[in-house]
């Protein structure tokens, strides 16, 4: 294995989360700020909360980007390589919002081209696209919300994903799940805002280079793209066979 590679692994390993009072209200707050006129309880209870219209996207400065990642005990190295993007995109109510997303430098440029094309040549609903520390991180999903890096592992495994490089993408991660032989969520591809082989999002995120987790044998990932290549040149990982 790559030496820098695994020194990340050891590092991931050691990352200590913060308690799960700050964390849950962390993400009250973050919730709130989307949906002012719906108490959190009544998010939580609504099976189609994704849906309602949100009243504004939070947007991080550059300082609080920048802070976001040095509390979760992330490598310089990995900090440097990372860029806040501002893409826009159409919500469930058809309204155009500009969302923060963060991916690798190198992905920049791609990042808002796909996110372009989307807004422009098609009319895929996205809940929201919020750098995934507002939502202390693991709950992101919860929300349906879509997101590129996370410091993390992959779930059950000592994989590093490939989000922790910024070489990762997942659209509305709650009605795309991954499914495996331990988790066989809900996914139904009639539903608005679902992503399936023959949807024009999954066309134009190929098209930009990207691939995506709907074309995995093992497993499905619905919400996943991702770019293995950028991985591979920094650390020397190489893409597992899913």
């Amino acid at each position: 294995m790559n030496s820098k590679l695994k020194e990340l692994e050891k590092m991931l390993l050691l990352t200590v989360e913060k308690s799960a009072v700050d964390g849950l209200q962390r993400v009250k707050d973050t919730v709130q700020s989307l949906w002012p006129n719906h108490s959190f309880e009544e998010i939580l209870n609504n099976p189609k909360f994704y849906e309602l219209p949100i009243t504004s996207i939070p947007l991080l400065t550059e300082n609080q980007y920048l802070n976001s990642l040095k509390n979760k005990n992330i490598p310089e190295e990995i900090i440097d390589s990372l860029s806040l993007v501002e893409v826009n995109y159409k919500g469930f109510n058809n309204q155009t919002y500009t969302g923060q997303i963060i991916v690798h430098k190198e992905l920049v440029d791609s990042t808002k081209q796909v996110f372009n094309r989307i807004l422009k040549e098609t009319d895929f609903p996205i809940t929201s696209i919020i750098p995934l520390s507002l939502f202390n991180w693991n709950s992101s999903v919860k929300y349906n919300n879509s997101g590129g890096f996370d410091w993390r592992l992959v779930k059950g495994s000592n994989e590093i994903t490939d989000h922790a490089f910024g070489a990762a993408i997942d659209i509305n991660p709650l009605i795309n799940p991954w499914i495996n032989e331990t988790a066989n969520r809900p996914y139904d591809p009639n539903l608005r805002g679902t992503l399936f082989s023959g949807s024009n999002v999954v066309k134009i995120f190929r098209e930009a280079g990207w691939k995506w987790g709907g074309d995995w044998e093992y497993s499905k990932d619905w919400q996943h793209f991702y770019r293995p290549e950028i991985p591979l040149k920094y650390y020397g990982k190489v893409e597992v066979k899913e």
